[in-house]
């Protein structure tokens, strides 16, 4: 019985994303490209072990281009993938508890019908495939607690090495996974080798990246991007500062502070809702008018070759002066990045969700290349009205954390534990350990979009409904 019901699941999945798929793509014939995307592209194009994001990706879109260079076939293989991946976090998320039959289809249209899912599958960014590497590595999390397996514990381990090659927010994935195969029922033996193979992966891992950057960035480091965007967040909260008080920088900071200073000093009589700063956003990390950039107009950044260069070259100078501003001005950093970052987490900005190809009609020469399309033109079928429903996830993504915690504060006041099945207490507290650690870590690191709640949103909606659910059920039980 148990098997059919997964097979009916399967092949309603099958058929829906079949169903989106061919509909999507007839209304929009060309995938969704940002900024990243050029990058990504490039790195293909070149095969570069190192670049401004981690090339877990671009081996991606490589591996697709070893058989074909058709954009659909990539889109597709993205969008098959996750639907793979979030099968498998569905059933695992069945074998936690007893899930009731709308609980099981709320969930199931969240996983599998979910428009942003499918929008973003068409563009050629990340974004998708690592959420459907974080299904799966949180899936192996649920089920290494209750089954305990060497052979999953090792997968688990290559599934997390596979995330650390595609985003840096990967980063927290080791502290959590670590945490969770400490109160695992293996053995101290275990528990400490797979320790050590975890920091052999990851150190080897770094230790190669870094040395391939020196060869194709021209300067050792693990990671131009994080000096960026140190400097770009510490640059953002000075900018917004009320009133700047002259500061005497070192040396080394000399130049690029008078350059920051004068930008500053040429907005001063823009509204700040007109100011190009004015969004916590990467601004000063991408925009060609950033007084960051290293040489100012410069074009198509993300795939300028001698222009990532020379990011990479200033992203240790810009790392240290980011910390200084910081340290100079604790408060209006507080102030001015890490408390409206710390709201923009519950309400993120719709970003790139919101718009078809940046607002252009046109790609990029490496795009026209590496897919090779007769022109430079892309269209689309759809007037693109649609996208207005986006605007509607921030709220979305507010009710979802409401619907989490209101869940599991009432399922504490039900003495919910007490009758839950294990499994899934076991599940939830690495949720909810999950969700604390992300929420400090995002909020630290970077402006948070939408894009990158998505996978936050789906444990949001899973947690809240199976909560609730139990929490119903307790209350009918003493009913």
């Amino acid at each position: 019985m148990m098997r059919m019901r997964f097979k009916r699941y399967v092949y309603l999945a099958m058929f829906t994303m079949l169903l989106q798929f061919v509909v999507f793509k007839y209304f929009y014939p060309f995938p969704n490209f940002m900024q990243d995307s050029y990058n990504y592209l490039r790195s293909a194009y070149t095969n570069a072990d190192a670049n401004m994001w981690p090339v877990g990706y671009a081996k991606l879109i490589r591996f697709v281009g070893f058989f074909t260079h058709w954009d659909t076939a990539l889109v597709l293989i993205q969008y098959c993938f996750y639907h793979i991946c979030a099968l498998y976090f569905f059933f695992t998320i069945l074998d936690l508890t007893t899930v009731g039959k709308w609980s099981r289809r709320l969930i199931f249209a969240f996983l599998f019908l979910n428009p942003a899912i499918l929008y973003l599958s068409n563009y050629v960014t990340s974004d998708v495939y690592f959420i459907g590497i974080s299904l799966i590595w949180i899936s192996q999390l649920f089920r290494l607690v209750y089954q305990p397996s060497k052979w999953l514990l090792a997968a688990h381990l290559l599934v997390l090495l596979l995330a650390y090659t595609v985003r840096y927010h990967a980063l927290i994935y080791p502290v959590v996974s670590i945490t969770v195969i400490v109160f695992c029922p293996f053995t101290v033996r275990v528990k400490i080798t797979s320790g050590l193979i975890m920091a052999g992966m990851i150190g080897g891992f770094m230790l190669y990246t870094t040395g391939q950057s020196e060869k194709v960035m021209g300067t050792r480091q693990f990671s131009a991007f994080s000096g960026w965007q140190m400097a770009n967040n510490a640059v953002h909260a000075y900018a917004h500062m009320p009133e700047r008080p002259p500061l005497q920088v070192p040396p080394q900071f000399a130049a690029i502070h008078r350059k920051v200073n004068a930008y500053l000093d040429s907005l001063q009589h823009i509204p700040m809702f007109q100011r190009p700063d004015g969004p916590l956003m990467a601004f000063y990390l991408w925009d060609a008018t950033s007084p960051l950039q290293p040489s100012p107009g410069a074009v198509n950044i993300a795939d300028n070759a001698v222009h990532l260069r020379q990011m990479a070259a200033v992203a240790p100078l810009y790392n240290d002066y980011g910390k200084y501003l910081i340290s100079q001005y604790p408060i209006p950093y507080f102030r001015y990045f890490l408390l409206p970052n710390f709201f923009q987490y519950a309400y993120p900005p719709v970003e790139n969700l919101g718009v078809y190809n940046d607002g252009r009609d046109t790609v990029w020469p490496i795009a026209q290349t590496w897919f090779h399309y007769p022109s430079n033109k892309i269209y689309t079928v759809s007037n693109k009205r649609e996208l207005i429903l986006f605007d509607y996830y921030p709220a979305l993504m507010v009710f979802i954390i409401l619907l989490f915690i209101s869940g599991w504060i009432a399922y504490y006041s039900v003495s919910g534990p007490s009758f839950a099945d294990i499994k899934f207490r076991s599940a939830l507290r690495i949720g909810t350990f999950y969700w604390i650690v992300h929420y400090g870590f995002s909020v630290l690191a970077s402006p948070v979009v939408l894009r990158y709640q998505l996978f936050n949103m789906i444990l949001g909606v899973v947690f809240g409904v199976l909560l609730w659910e139990i929490v119903f059920s307790a209350g009918k039980t003493r009913g």
